[in-house]
């Protein structure tokens, strides 16, 4: 058998990179026949690995915003978060957000919905912002006594509520004002 990915798997990426492209360039309104042809498969392939456009659209999501926001590891925390919340913002700016919203609306009103996004799409990155409050109190910079899930909600809380509920633009600026704000209650004391 040659080496590399299998015919399969690199159609499968194909998929799931032209379904992140599409939406990014279209939000929601991403098509299977859409998807198909900018991957340069058949609309049977992409059934045979999802269910639903829904599928497809997350998964593509779960892979391409997990590449679109690194969160770089240096050993300084506070600025570490501040790039990280810049690139979240810029990717809710986009038609990528916009089908972010889209998502959350529908899991609403549907629970399997809701449960997936929370697994595949939110935790993941959760799990990268807890590490880095680890590193942060491994490095003396937090406080070791916080509580790391409110902390994330204060740290990010402000941008998915202004996703959700758009009362106020999501500016590059706001992740230096979000993260200057929280700093204080969490930094370790010198």
């Amino acid at each position: 058998m040659p080496r590399g990915r299998s015919r399969d798997e690199q159609a499968r990426e194909r998929v799931l990179e032209a379904a992140f492209e599409l939406v990014g360039r279209e939000g929601g309104d991403v098509t299977i026949n859409a998807i198909a042809e900018n991957a340069k498969v058949a609309k049977q392939t992409i059934y045979r690995w999802w269910p639903s456009k829904t599928a497809v659209v997350l998964d593509a999501l779960v892979q391409g915003t997990m590449r679109a926001t690194p969160f770089t590891e240096t050993n300084d925390i506070k600025a570490d978060f501040e790039r990280h919340l810049r690139t979240v913002i810029k990717l809710f700016n986009s038609p990528t957000g916009r089908v972010i919203c889209e998502l959350l609306s529908q899991g609403q009103s549907d629970k399997d919905i809701a449960e997936e996004f929370r697994e595949r799409f939110w935790q993941p990155r959760r799990d990268l912002s807890l590490a880095r409050l680890a590193r942060g109190i491994k490095l003396g910079e937090i406080r070791p006594d916080i509580d790391h899930e409110v902390v994330l909600d204060a740290i990010y809380g402000p941008l998915w509520v202004r996703l959700v509920v758009g009362h106020l633009p999501m500016k590059s600026a706001d992740a230096k004002r979000i993260v200057d704000a929280m700093w204080p209650g969490i930094a370790a004391k010198s």
